[in-house]
């Protein structure tokens, strides 16, 4: 299930993509899916070790490409702290044997101060992640960074609507660890795009279904995942995945229960 919109986001073959707050790896997925190069991060020891599993796995399927990393590459230094060697810049031929590896890396990094040069990245897509972040418009401000000259940008925050109203459903939403340390409108993430230089591109919102799913837990407990209604209210989310009207039908329920709302935006 994805939140970042591909299409709008434009993503091409041989592009390299940073997805920040990876989580367990399904944007990076779709990125290696459309042929581009993922750069996963997170600092959720379990989350990264599940991505690296399922990145790995798609690359000895052979459906992404290899990615060359040489000396002047933004990501030797990290690379090497993985225990990839790069390869040796323009080594004449056939005597140099370049290190080859997949078209992904799977990194514990901070969004806060990110391991990486200034204009690394033809796209950058950080879902879910803000409203965890202690200093948003830092993590905002490097995201940027990040992001070449005309690259594209996309961000996906919880509604205000399902806030509040998960906030309503149960006290423990807010309080408890990792949880969630703030609500974000659009006119306030729109304006933190602003500022960092970005022109707002597109707006959508996404996952109606996930707030009544989210609301039920709020209710019968929220971290009671076996729950027999919670249980059951899981399977119906599965069946919507896999159900092409039921997923045209929350499409229109998006612009009435919303559980996320995306936005984009282009680096001058």
């Amino acid at each position: 299930m994805l939140t970042i919109d591909f299409n709008r986001l434009g993503v091409q073959p041989g592009m390299r993509v940073l997805d920040a707050g990876c989580g367990q790896g399904r944007h990076s997925l779709e990125v290696m899916r459309r042929g581009a190069q993922a750069v996963a991060i997170d600092l959720i020891p379990h989350d990264l070790k599940y991505t690296s599993y399922l990145l790995t796995s798609m690359a000895r399927e052979g459906v992404a490409p290899p990615m060359v990393h040489t000396e002047e590459s933004p990501f030797a230094h990290a690379l090497q702290g993985a225990g990839v060697t790069p390869a040796p810049e323009a080594a004449p031929p056939p005597r140099a044997t370049p290190a080859v590896a997949p078209a992904y890396l799977v990194l514990c990094a901070n969004t806060l101060r990110l391991p990486f040069p200034d204009a690394s990245f033809d796209r950058v897509l950080c879902s879910e992640v803000l409203e965890h972040v202690v200093d948003p418009a830092q993590a905002m401000r490097e995201l940027v960074r990040v992001l070449k000259p005309g690259g594209l940008f996309a961000a996906s925050v919880p509604t205000p609507f399902s806030e509040h109203l998960f906030h309503f459903g149960s006290d423990e939403y807010f309080n408890s660890p990792g949880g969630h340390v703030r609500i974000f409108t659009v006119p306030r993430l729109m304006g933190m795009l602003e500022d960092e230089g970005l022109r707002p591109s597109d707006l959508h919102f996404e996952h109606s279904f996930h707030t009544i799913y989210w609301w039920v837990r709020c209710v019968f407990g929220l971290h009671d995942e076996q729950h027999p209604v919670i249980r059951h209210f899981k399977k119906v989310l599965t069946h919507i995945l896999f159900s092409p009207i039921l997923r045209r039908a929350e499409t229109v329920f998006d612009w009435v229960l919303p559980k996320s709302m995306v936005v984009y935006g282009v680096k001058a």
